[in-house]
């Protein structure tokens, strides 16, 4: 029998020659689940610390790297909406077609994203402390300026100017954990406070950020500009977990994001945080299954 403890990994050479890699955990007869990943983080992340619990519920997980993160090749000038072409020639390779998608933080508009793109092919989507596109009324805090508003839906200079911003976080990527640990709720500060979960968001970020802060800054500048797909066209049940003491993407975008869409369940977790789905994880998968 394979290790349960570690992924199976490849990548396949996309139609127009980059290279996409992805990780498996569980089953692999199983259910399938795209994970969409935050950002930073790539294809090592997952959510649960026992990573033999996907193979007990029956869950093939999958996680491509998003260009430029990971081993994924960049792909300059791209917008949320390429993400589906490249999800369907990695699940055309892995022969899956029906599918659940499943999101974490910055992963949100790619998850919608493949959801509007592939009809009554995602059977479900997850959404894991999320936000609204930007081309909503954003309930931005009052001391963010203005030209700082307008500056970030500018994706091509909203990118160059974090690229100096991520810079630190990229040269120290080991060091995410602990500084969130630092900066989030007490929930938040426990659950990373556990071995199991440093260690997994201590590889997750540190592999995302291994080709430095570019990637990162493209994806942030890319969340606030519009995604390309009007969320009221997005006809399958979704599940938004957010927790009321998520002070990495407050409760209000999780409100937001839930009234924009047709179908969907928002399932609120008193006291709780960003990282809540630690504890919550077989819940958040049996919710998404077909």
């Amino acid at each position: 029998m394979d290790d349960v403890s570690v992924p199976r990994e490849g990548s396949v050479r996309l139609r127009d020659g980059r290279t996409l890699a992805y990780a498996e955990w569980g089953d692999p007869e199983g259910w399938p689940v795209l994970g969409c990943h935050g950002s930073p983080s790539s294809r090592l992340e997952r959510h649960v610390e026992d990573p033999g619990a996907y193979r007990r519920w029956g869950v093939r997980f999958v996680v491509p790297d998003r260009p430029g993160f990971g081993r994924s090749d960049p792909q300059p000038g791209r917008r949320v909406m390429d993400w589906p072409g490249d999800v369907r020639q990695l699940l055309d390779h892995l022969g899956v077609d029906r599918f659940a998608a499943l999101s974490l933080s910055g992963g949100a508009a790619y998850a919608l994203a493949c959801a509007y793109t592939f009809g009554d092919r995602v059977r479900a989507v997850g959404i894991l402390g999320g936000a609204p596109p930007p081309d909503v009324p954003w309930p931005w805090p009052g001391w963010v300026p203005e030209r700082v508003r307008a500056t970030v839906h500018r994706p091509s200079l909203a990118a160059s100017l974090l690229r100096p911003v991520f810079a630190p976080v990229a040269m120290r990527p080991a060091a995410i954990p602990r500084y969130l640990q630092l900066r989030l709720n007490a929930a938040d500060r426990r659950v990373i406070g556990r071995p199991a979960v440093r260690r997994i968001l201590t590889e997750t970020f540190t592999e995302g950020l291994r080709n430095g802060p570019a990637a990162l800054a493209e994806d942030r500048a890319l969340l606030f500009r519009p995604w390309g797909f009007p969320l009221s066209a997005v006809r399958q049940r979704v599940h938004v977990w957010h927790g009321t003491q998520d002070w990495q993407v407050p409760a209000a975008f999780g409100q937001v994001l839930g009234a924009m869409l047709p179908d969907c369940a928002v399932h609120w977790f008193p006291g709780e945080g960003h990282f809540l789905v630690f504890d919550h994880a077989q819940e958040v998968y049996a919710a998404l299954r077909f």
